[in-house]
């Protein structure tokens, strides 16, 4: 049997230390992720003019989109690989805009939706991956002023 490390709980916003799996702030994060999941998926499924719109371009509506539940998801999972999240994202983004071919809608602006859906999801992960790469080399001590 694996021995964990148990290190004390931080329930602050901004600390160093683990946070409880049921702390308010980890159960808020899943909820907004469930919660954005499962408007996204309402809102492919219900005609267009039950859709309430929020932007003046319906590419910046699927960017948004996939932005605002990348980042939940992020936050919701903070144990898994980014690497599976965007693979995630990404298939869920071809079976969202694969289902619209059901209905017999033409490919070409289905392609553009799904290009925008990616560039959302690429938006929320590119700082953490870049965040994640400088972290890897360390700062250098000066020695003296200047």
């Amino acid at each position: 049997m694996d021995e964990v490390e148990r290190t004390p709980e931080d329930r602050t916003l901004f600390g160093e230390g683990r946070y409880p799996d049921t702390g308010p702030l980890a159960v808020l994060a899943r909820l907004a992720f469930l919660g954005a999941l499962l408007a996204i998926v309402v809102a492919v499924f219900l005609p267009r003019q039950w859709v309430p719109q929020f932007a003046r371009s319906h590419y910046l509506e699927h960017f948004a989109a996939f932005y605002v539940v990348s980042l939940f998801a992020l936050a919701a999972m903070p144990r898994t690989q980014l690497r599976r999240i965007g693979t995630a994202f990404f298939v869920f983004g071809v079976i969202l805009e694969a289902t619209h071919l059901l209905a017999r809608a033409p490919l070409a602006p289905l392609i553009d939706n799904w290009v925008a859906d990616m560039g959302g999801l690429a938006a929320a992960m590119a700082p953490v991956v870049v965040e994640r790469f400088r972290r890897r080399f360390p700062r250098r001590k000066r020695n003296g002023p200047g």
